[in-house]
């Protein structure tokens, strides 16, 4: 793997001059790389990871903000509005709590930066410049791509480690990560993919990218009951669900293709996966490690009653949660110090109501603006549109099951729920701007996200 440093710096100049003279190819960039970068262990691997994650959604945002302001492109940009505004609030309450009730704030400010501040940035990547049906075309390759090479890499985390690097084998034998330390996030990423690549296959006739797209979604699908979480298999069987409102007879076809493929590389290559399995609900130490988060949970709801309204501090759950540690329907407290289980009850606990409103408000003004959009103009013809957007929003429900699981703190996870969310807004107000019955834009616009092949 020495020979990828190397090759990412020498493409890196081309790179960033496409990226000029066509800005939204920095969301592709970020999906492409970025999940390759969640562990490094070299300094060239980091000054990747500062190029990719740390400079190029803002610098990418400003491009954008340039192009509009000289007016170099007839594409203008995007009115913002109260989901902004809530989150440069954020950004600003919690700058404010990190300098005044952390012991290290400039530490803490550079996890706030890579876990909050670029990822809002390719939200307004993707807000700003609005995407049209060219433009998600283009990203397809990508997401065909994350989901391919993420599902490889879990398989051969499995079947064949040797071939891997140290850093993505940390829960080998236990759970599958791929590239991304943590299996939630694993999970979201694969679901994210996963969803929008059955949308673009059943977009089309049958034919090659069908079943491209098609079978990568079932590979992507199968690894995800591989991670051998259960807040995973939750989050799948809601991708699911949301699938069969938008595809139902396919669906039944993709399961059962997904479920072959589980048993053959199961029964092939891993002949203890049943009882790992099965282990994840019925062994003891399941129920130990379900068992164990309970104090830390009652730890994070007595941290928010205390100080409800704008909490102890980001990044502080951990060095005040043990204060507030006690017995949970008779489970003794071992004084150990368990970390967070669950991303909602930290916000609460580290910024209060004040916090945990403004993180949430965005996705909340979105999903009633869907409701509306959704059925008042997209159900009048577009049934592509809607059915992109169900998917997304499944996209988003993903991550709210993992975190009442789990406190996810990679920055891909956290990336990827608000590119998400700045795909959901484009694809709603475009849909008001153009989408609305009788008008000549609705009769010419028409997301139908496949990367080539005949129009229906």
């Amino acid at each position: 793997m020495g020979w990828v440093i190397p090759v990412g710096i020498v493409l890196a100049v081309p790179a960033m001059v496409t990226v000029v003279r066509y800005p939204f190819l920095g969301l592709s960039l970020w999906l492409l790389v970025a999940p390759f970068l969640m562990t490094t262990e070299t300094v060239g691997g980091r000054k990747v990871y500062w190029i990719i994650h740390r400079a190029l959604p803002p610098a990418t945002v400003a491009i954008i903000a340039f192009w509009a302001r000289h007016k170099i492109d007839r594409r203008s940009l995007s009115r913002l509005g109260w989901p902004e505004l809530a989150m440069a609030t954020y950004v600003l309450a919690s700058l404010v709590s990190i300098v005044l009730l952390h012991r290290d704030p400039l530490a803490t400010a550079y996890l706030f930066y890579d876990r909050v501040f670029s990822p809002m940035c390719l939200y307004m990547l993707v807000r700003l410049w609005n995407p049209d049906e060219k433009d998600l075309r283009r990203l397809m390759p990508v997401v065909l791509f994350l989901a391919a090479s993420q599902s490889l890499i879990g398989i051969l985390s499995w079947i064949a480690p040797q071939y891997l690097p140290a850093a993505w084998l940390e829960k080998q034998g236990a759970r599958t990560i791929g590239t991304l330390v943590n299996p939630s996030v694993y999970t979201v990423t694969l679901l994210f993919s996963g969803g929008i690549l059955v949308h673009a296959a059943y977009a089309r006739k049958p034919g090659t990218f069908r079943f491209l797209f098609g079978g990568t979604a079932a590979l992507a699908f199968g690894c995800v009951f591989l991670s051998l979480s259960r807040a995973s298999w939750l989050a799948g069987l809601v991708v699911l669900a949301g699938l069969a409102c938008c595809y139902p007879r396919q669906l039944a076809r993709l399961s059962v293709v997904t479920l072959l493929g589980v048993l053959i590389v199961g029964g092939l290559f891993l002949p203890d996966l049943s009882t790992l399995a099965s282990e994840r609900f019925l062994s003891d130490q399941s129920e130990r490690s379900a068992l164990s988060r309970l104090p830390v949970y009652l730890a994070g709801f007595r941290m928010f009653l205390a100080k409800p309204l704008y909490g102890w501090g980001y990044g502080n759950f951990d060095r005040y949660d043990q204060q507030f540690q006690g017995r949970v329907a008779g489970i003794a407290d071992d004084n150990k110090d368990h970390a967070s289980h669950n991303f909602y009850l930290t916000l609460l606990a580290e910024q209060g109501i004040l916090g945990f409103v403004l993180f949430l408000f965005p996705a909340v003004c979105w999903l009633l603006r869907s409701r509306a959009r959704n059925f008042l103009y997209v159900a009048g013809g577009e049934r592509e549109n809607r059915k992109l957007l169900t998917i997304l929003w499944f996209s988003i429900v993903t991550h709210i099951v993992v975190n009442n699981f789990s406190n996810m703190r990679v920055p891909f996870g956290l990336g990827l729920w608000w590119a998400s969310l700045g795909l959901i807004a484009a694809l709603i107000t475009r849909d008001g701007r153009q989408g609305r019955p009788g008008s000549r834009d609705a009769e010419r616009f028409r997301i139908r996200i496949a990367y080539t092949g005949p129009e229906e």
